[in-house]
């Protein structure tokens, strides 16, 4: 009898280990579209490899970037540079965006995909983006369902 318990705590602990290696990080390549009556994109579309993001929201929501933590420049909507750093951590990917004129973190962005395999987007501002007509600007979440 201890032998069979011993087994199946063996069994479960396996399969245990096997889900949750399988729960790596995710593919958000894909054709997504905004759940709810939230503002800024309606639809969403991400090419993602294994070493980059490309996404496309719009003429001005478009970017590129390399998902190991190195630095890529991009542009702003206004035309001004922008330093940005993505890199996983677990199964969700964290975005930081740097003002080289300020020389601080504007935005840290947080991308996952949750448990009813929605894409979701949190937005942090920091640093001078923090305040908006001197008031803290609280942290934006958008939800996106795949196509």
């Amino acid at each position: 009898m201890k032998f069979a318990a011993r087994c199946l705590i063996f069994v479960v602990g396996a399969l245990g280990g096997v889900a949750l290696a399988a729960q790596g990080k995710p593919n958000l390549s894909g054709k997504w579209t905004s759940v709810g009556s939230q503002q800024g994109i309606r639809e969403l579309t991400i090419k993602q490899d294994d070493s980059t993001l490309a996404f496309d929201g719009g003429p001005d929501y478009q970017a590129s970037f390399k998902l190991d933590g190195s630095e890529t420049t991009m542009s702003a909507p206004d035309k001004k540079p922008l330093l940005l750093k993505a890199a996983w951590e677990g199964n969700t990917l964290v975005v930081t965006v740097h003002d080289p004129d300020t020389r601080q973190d504007i935005r840290r962005q947080t991308w996952t995909v949750d448990g009813d395999g929605q894409l979701v987007i949190g937005t942090e501002f920091l640093g001078p983006d923090a305040i908006m007509s001197g008031k803290p600007r609280p942290p934006v979440k958008e939800v996106f369902t795949r196509r």
